[in-house]
């Protein structure tokens, strides 16, 4: 796992949800930010993992087991799901997240 997987991740998730191609390089910025591109990565000091480093509780929010957690494509399309319900946009997420170091 790496760039390559989770742009093209990003990219059909994007087109899936009809969610505009502008979001691609901020949504792409986050994900290196909370996982290093790293859909395996989880967090020592809390139950954040993934791309997007949910927590248990917004796992379950945004799919619980209906969602395989290990595919990227399907952390992908909750996380933008996420983003978009939280902050409207990616850049909005980003804003917070120099602020608060997470989104």
């Amino acid at each position: 796992m790496g760039y390559a997987t989770a742009n093209s991740a990003v990219s059909s998730a994007l087109n899936q949800l009809g969610l505009p191609a502008s979001w691609l390089q901020p949504t792409m910025e986050l994900v290196a930010r909370e996982s290093s591109f790293n859909a395996s990565a989880k967090n020592p000091k809390s139950s954040a993992r993934g791309l997007f480093q949910f927590l248990d509780s917004t796992r379950q929010t945004y799919g619980g087991s209906t969602v395989n957690w290990n595919d990227p494509y399907q952390q992908t399309l909750a996380g933008l799901r996420y983003i978009k319900d939280r902050y409207g946009t990616p850049e909005k997420a980003l804003q917070f997240w120099d602020k608060n170091n997470w989104y």
